[in-house]
């Protein structure tokens, strides 16, 4: 029955696009997305998520989510090591399709469960430490990077009330939130701060695998007008 009325919306909302002679028909949609996501670990620390946009293939029989893309675009992150201010770029690149599932909730009308999944490739660069006033580079690698890609299962934060909050609409869009798992890294050198002419720090270098790594992250994405996405 709750998939009988997701297909019902998503027709009505593919209208008259949807193309009938399809086996299984779609409909694509682009959402605005913007958020943020804090990394735990030793970074402790938010990283802005776009604006970006993120397009969905939407399967009009199974109510899946079968395609997709949420291009990340590259951001500046600023951290402390051990106390000392820090930044450095972060690239995320998305591998593989973005995927998930719409589920109708009792009330209100409309309202959805989205559940998607996405996986992310994190390469760090351009790492700085500000030491006596001045940004000092620290070298990283030309290729350090995660060695497994981070999964990213995020979901619409659905309350307890009634009506619950935190839903998704075809129409309308809404809110995601997810926690996830950033693994170790591989092809990076170890943050040698050495380097800085006259300083002398207690810890040396540090190994990127002894500050990020961890699975205490979060995401944070709300995702609004929603447009026609054919071409996709």
């Amino acid at each position: 029955m709750a998939a009988a009325a997701v297909l019902s919306m998503l027709l009505v909302a593919a209208a008259p696009s949807a193309q009938a002679e399809d086996e299984n028909p779609t409909l694509s949609v682009i959402y605005d997305a913007v958020g943020s996501t804090h990394v735990g670990a030793q970074v402790d620390a938010d990283l802005a998520l776009g604006p970006t946009e993120i397009k969905v293939v939407m399967d009009l029989v199974t109510a899946q989510i079968v395609d997709g893309t949420l291009t990340i675009p590259s951001k500046v992150m600023n951290f402390d090591i051990f106390g000392i201010p820090s930044r450095a770029r972060v690239t995320m690149t998305q591998v593989g399709p973005v995927t998930g599932t719409l589920t109708k909730l009792p009330s209100p009308r409309q309202a959805l469960s989205l559940d998607t999944q996405v996986k992310y490739d994190i390469r760090l660069s351009n790492v700085e430490a500000k030491v006596f006033g001045v940004w000092w580079p620290l070298a990283v690698g030309s290729n350090c990077h995660t060695i497994n890609p981070a999964t990213i299962n995020a979901k619409s934060p659905i309350s307890n009330t009634t009506p619950p909050t935190g839903y998704f609409t075809i129409n309308a869009g809404g809110p995601l939130v997810a926690n996830y798992t950033i693994g170790n890294f591989t092809g990076c050198t170890p943050l040698n701060f050495f380097d800085i002419p006259g300083f002398f720090p207690w810890f040396g270098s540090v190994p990127i695998n002894a500050l990020v790594p961890g699975s205490n992250n979060t995401l944070e994405l709300n995702l609004s007008n929603p447009r026609n996405g054919d071409g996709l």
